[in-house]
């Protein structure tokens, strides 16, 4: 069954400069007895797509996932097989006396949205060995006919259905069924179950080629190695020289049976994958990134009609929710399942919600990454996160400009190259006509008195996102890059040019201008941009497409943002009102 024998090795997660051999292997954790038996789909929850690529298929993941995409989207979630062959070790020091923390989920009120206690901390072995505890002690409660003695057989349609009759009847089923989550365990910090791979200019297929199929350094090497994946050719985050926990960088999950992660989709819309270590099967769900809107209506209803307060705001970023997959089929959103096993990879695609529980003790890790096709979801998204108010994990404007200035590489091309000039335009051109209206309603112009330090783009490093965190719009959170808009009232507070009428209650003859992009340049780029593009043409009144139109979407029901000319009649108003819990005059 799922019983866990601590390992007698282990290997913990080493840094770049130790790339190289491990001294000793991890012994591999036990074979579950019982297997995995074949999950009843029934209702409207149907299996997602399962691809087995050849080894010559598995060179290269972006190119693999390129050719998947089109299909893989109209299910949000795919899982892809590794070819045969793939038999990694777990690289994760199981012997360590390090403590992780964990959250603690009442799994019959997860339906309320309550936010996570923190839980117990663990060692690796004390987790393991809690939940395998834990396991066994539930089978021999609920289900005594597969239970005798110290054998356990597990049924894991039994436990999938036991799972949703307690989420589903709440107080009405069994109650105080408590579970801890080992979530978000930083690899950098603690472990990785890959092994580190070598510096990023010596990931390629010309490299991985070059090594023996399947041994350690072929893993290592790997694009699929999770330590590896966002830093490989094709990935638009390789610029990011310091890694972005979560984002670059990958976390790793201790999982037992019951706990959860609830239904989210991915910050900024990544794609993420995730890669089953070892131990019990996890279950998933999820639905097309075309039908998030729709997903958000039905489930906003169930949480309703269950006693749950989830009101029309942003709120499922706090991913703390769940409700039942097979309920949100039956009201007409298409949901796909799947049960991963060990060395199984599950990929979400941008926007696609999904969600899902352990079958017991098992150990996953995952990352994000984006692929150029990526770009045209990042504009929806930035959209999104500004209108509710919501930072985002990265800087978009940042990020596009990044790219521009890395174009011509191996990076962005085609398609998603007129996408990201076409959203360079779009920004380039609000920018302007938005420092206009703000410089004719009375803000200052300090640009020939005081010029702050330019933008960096060539790579994304340190200082730069560190400089990115204290210029923050006080009122949409958005990070502003070309220009934003400072009070002598306040020596902290600044706002983006849309909300200079948020800013404060002072006159805009306090108010001044902060240009990180002169106008010159930006009209220098807006140029060139134009005769890479040609006229672009107005779409319904408004001054600018949604670039992707439908590539984006086919249901994504969002609307454009203000025209410009809306948000030039907001930045002139002189008599401004406050943002909700603020005070009048100067801070």
């Amino acid at each position: 069954c799922f019983s866990f024998l601590t390992p007698k090795t282990g290997r913990k997660h080493r840094g770049a400069a130790d790339f190289g051999p491990p001294d000793r292997r991890k012994a591999r954790l036990p074979a579950m007895e019982a297997p995995p038996q074949p999950r009843r789909a029934g209702g409207r929850v149907l299996e997602t797509k399962t691809y087995r690529p050849t080894l010559a298929e598995f060179r290269d993941p972006y190119v693999y996932i390129a050719s998947i995409r089109a299909e893989g989207e109209r299910y949000g979630i795919v899982r892809v097989v590794p070819p045969e062959g793939w038999e990694m070790d777990c690289y994760v020091d199981f012997t360590a006396k390090a403590q992780i923390g964990s959250k603690r989920q009442r799994v019959d009120r997860l339906v309320e949205g309550d936010s996570f206690d923190d839980g117990g901390r663990y060692t690796l072995s004390e987790y393991a060995w809690m939940a395998d505890a834990f396991a066994r002690s539930w089978v021999r409660k609920t289900h005594p006919d597969h239970s005798k003695g110290e054998d356990c057989r597990y049924d894991h349609d039994l436990l999938e259905d036991d799972y949703w009759d307690i989420v589903d009847k709440g107080d009405q089923g069994a109650t105080g069924v408590v579970v801890d989550y080992g979530n978000d365990v930083d690899a950098a910090d603690y472990w990785s179950g890959f092994p580190r791979g070598p510096p990023q200019d010596e990931l390629n297929v010309e490299n991985l080629d070059a090594c023996e199929p399947f041994s350690y350094e072929y893993y290592a090497r790997s694009g699929w190695n999770l330590n590896n994946i966002a830093r490989w050719p094709g990935s638009i985050l390789r610029y990011y020289e310091e890694p972005v926990s979560g984002v670059t960088s990958p976390w790793l999950y201790l999982g037992m049976l019951f706990s959860t992660f609830p239904w989210h989709n991915e910050d900024n819309y990544f794609y993420s994958i995730n890669y089953h270590h070892a131990g019990a099967p996890k279950q998933w769900y999820g639905t097309p990134g075309s039908k998030a809107d729709a997903f958000e209506v039905v489930f906003r209803d169930l949480v309703n009609e269950a006693g749950g307060d989830l009101g029309s705001g942003d709120s499922l970023h706090h991913i703390n929710t769940m409700v039942s997959a097979y309920e949100i089929a039956k009201r007409g959103v298409p949901v796909y399942a799947l049960r991963q096993l060990p060395g199984e990879f599950v990929i979400t695609f941008p926007r696609a919600y999904h969600g899902g529980f352990s079958l017991g003790f098992n150990v996953g890790e995952a990352v994000n990454f984006a692929t150029p096709d990526w770009v045209q979801h990042a504009r929806v998204a930035n959209e999104r996160y500004r209108r509710s108010g919501r930072l985002a994990v990265i800087s978009h404007d940042r990020l596009m400009f990044t790219l521009r200035a890395n174009e011509g590489r191996d990076t962005i091309d085609g398609q998603a190259r007129r996408i990201l000039r076409e959203e360079l335009r779009r920004l380039v051109v609000e920018d302007l006509k938005l420092r206009d209206a703000a410089y004719a309603s009375g803000v200052r112009d300090i640009s020939k008195l005081c010029t702050p330090p330019a933008n960096k783009t060539d790579v994304i490093n340190i200082a730069a996102t560190t400089y990115d965190d204290k210029r923050i719009c006080i009122a949409c959170q958005h990070t502003c890059f070309l220009s934003a808009v400072g009070c002598e009232c306040s020596k902290k507070d600044i706002v983006c040019l849309r909300h200079v009428a948020y800013s404060c209650q002072c006159p805009n003859s306090m108010k001044y201008m902060i240009e990180w992009e002169s106008r010159d340049a930006l009209e220098a780029l807006l140029k060139e941009l134009d005769a890479e593009l040609g006229p672009l043409p107005k779409k319904r009144g408004r001054d600018l497409p949604i670039p992707g139109g439908a590539q984006v979407a086919e249901d994504r029901g969002l609307d454009p943002p203000p025209s410009l000319e809306e948000q030039a009649r907001m930045a002139s108003a002189l008599a401004t009102p406050r943002l909700p819990g603020t005070t009048p005059g100067p801070v």
